[in-house]
């Protein structure tokens, strides 16, 4: 298209007024009058420019039916759309894409009721007097870990940078390149510490670093950095030291260890026969300076960043002027006390917190769910498909116990060929709640492993939904 049709194709497009006058439109907004229409109006007619609605050169009544549809779509996008509820049947618990940990119910409770009233956030209520913000939680997270301190933060990536930070400048950080890490989200853990510290000095390879590489380059004052590997593991020619190796390099050198932990467990996953994660516990035993975690993985809480430690090291982050805009608010730690009480006050913790339950459930009863979901289901609906319990494999997720399967169960649903498959995946992404599940070959596979008991009826519900009408 030249310049002049160029020209002529835009004097095409309706006019702002006449967009809003349209009748789909106006209806609208009679029923929406606060919605910033002219602003819909002049982005619609925008992305008309742009291309981003098709060619232009339809005919005005064409252009200007795809420049209404634009905008009835997206106000219907802005009403309804968004983060909504999800059922996961991908087969890993701890999907970040779909938020990481489901709360117990203690923790629900506890984030409701401090969402709907005032609460003692920041005062004492024997005194009267003004209180320290998450002090009971701190206590509890202490008791939990066996350290001597402990704070809270808004996440794992502000935890490590509030401990390297707090010892720059003129601190110095020194890790491993085989632990210098990116995760999803193009996270990457250099571009914290670079940010954080005055220098970043990487030792080792790849693939294997000693304790005397970390002890040939650390002066007085440094921190020593484990990383935890999160999502993946280096096999073959390797080797790397172990946190007792340089806690002992630290004590040498006078330096500090931190250890990035990453999920966060304090549960003895080991004892079910999940091995290969730390616990926090253990961590702190080795004699670290600092730990620190995730609260929404392994951990199974809400989104924070928990640093344990030697009181002295917590007490200098403490005094960072940055703290304040990394505290978590009143609803986090509403809900980590919650949880913190699971652990320690619960005889069973796997039975009331939902990724210990999820992470540790036996197959048979999977299995058992699986029959009991594909019982539920129409035979009308099912007649077009064979569906059947199939044994299959699961992943926590969350960056932890990379490389290892769960033995899980689910339920199949062969069709006729993969792009039919790909076909009903995505109809059960867009029911009234949309269930994510895998595609195997002609199969989708919704894993049962990561969809916690209770939701087994709208699996049910979904799946006859999509079926009976292919």
């Amino acid at each position: 298209m030249n310049s002049a049709d160029d020209k002529q194709a835009f004097r095409s497009i309706p006019s702002v007024d006449e967009l809003l006058a349209a009748p789909e439109i106006a209806a609208l907004r009679e029923r929406h009058p606060r919605l910033p229409w002219t602003h819909l109006a002049r982005g619609a007619t925008g992305d008309a420019r742009a291309g981003k609605l098709g060619p232009l050169g339809a005919g005005r009544d064409d252009i200007r039916l795809r420049i209404v549809t634009a905008i009835v779509s997206r106000v219907k996008e802005l009403e309804t759309g968004g983060m909504r509820r999800v059922i996961n049947g991908t087969g890993v618990v701890l999907n970040t894409n779909l938020g990481r940990a489901i709360l117990p119910e203690a923790a629900i409770e506890a984030a409701r009721e401090a969402m709907a009233h005032y609460v003692s956030l920041e005062i004492d209520l024997a005194t009267g007097k003004r209180g320290r913000r998450g002090e009971v939680l701190e206590e509890l997270v202490v008791l939990a870990t066996q350290a001597e301190r402990a704070m809270i933060v808004n996440n794992n990536a502000a935890a490590v940078w509030l401990a390297v930070s707090s010892f720059s400048p003129p601190g110095r950080v020194i890790v491993s390149r085989g632990e210098l890490v990116e995760i999803g989200g193009s996270f990457r853990l250099p571009d914290i510490l670079e940010m954080a510290a005055s220098e970043v000095v990487e030792v080792g390879t790849t693939n294997r670093t000693y304790a005397s590489d970390y002890e040939k380059e650390a002066r007085a004052g440094d921190l020593l950095l484990k990383a935890h590997r999160s999502n993946y593991e280096i096999q073959g020619f390797t080797h790397e030291p172990d946190v007792g190796e340089l806690v002992r390099v630290a004590a040498e050198k006078k330096c500090h260890v931190v250890f990035d932990l990453g999920s966060g467990c304090l549960f003895d996953f080991a004892s079910r026969g999940l091995e290969g994660e730390t616990q926090v516990q253990e961590a702190v035993r080795m004699g670290v300076d600092c730990v620190t975690m995730s609260g929404d993985k392994l951990l199974g809480g809400p989104q924070a960043g928990i640093i344990v430690g030697r009181e002295g090291f917590v007490a200098k982050l403490r005094q960072n002027p940055l703290r304040r805009a990394l505290r978590v608010d009143k609803t986090t730690i509403a809900a980590l006390q919650a949880l913190m009480r699971a652990y320690l006050f619960s005889a069973s913790p796997e039975t009331v917190i939902p990724i210990l339950r999820q992470a540790t459930g036996s197959v048979d009863e999977l299995r058992t769910r699986a029959a009991a979901i594909i019982e539920a289901l129409d035979p009308g609906s099912k007649a077009g498909f064979d569906v059947r319990a199939e044994d299959d494999l699961a992943a926590i997720g969350g960056g932890s116990f990379a490389c290892q399967d769960l033995p899980s169960v689910a339920v199949a649903i062969r069709c006729a060929s993969e792009g039919e498959a790909v076909a009903l995946s995505r109809a059960m992404r867009e029911g009234r709640i949309p269930i994510l599940a895998r595609i195997k070959g002609n199969e989708v596979r919704v894993n049962l492993r990561s969809v916690p008991p209770y939701e087994d009826d709208d699996v049910a519900r979904g799946l006859n939904a999509v079926l009976g009408n292919p």
